[in-house]
């Protein structure tokens, strides 16, 4: 289970990338690929070299959202994609 300290990474073999095809964000991974919106794009870039909490934290001032709020959606998103292998946290 992730938690607000941890840090979170693309897993090995694992990238995002834009489909010129599909215009939409992707992670791809061996054999498999997760469509993203932007958010999911925007988190993922600005969750390096921080802990989840201190992302929430950026996020939930810049977008004057309730910081439990953002939060519980980002750790939704990172535990999702990181069940589906595409993240590996610390």
């Amino acid at each position: 289970m992730l938690s607000l300290a941890d840090s979170v990474r693309l897993a090995p073999g694992t990238r995002l990338q834009h489909d010129k095809v599909r215009q939409r964000w992707v992670l791809l991974g061996p054999e498999r690929m997760l469509i993203i919106d932007e958010l999911a794009r925007l988190c993922l870039e600005r969750s390096a070299g921080v802990n989840i909490g201190q992302l929430c934290e950026g996020l939930a001032a810049e977008f004057a959202a309730p910081l439990a709020t953002v939060q519980q959606d980002v750790l939704a998103l990172f535990t999702t994609m990181s069940e589906k292998g595409f993240l590996r946290h610390d």
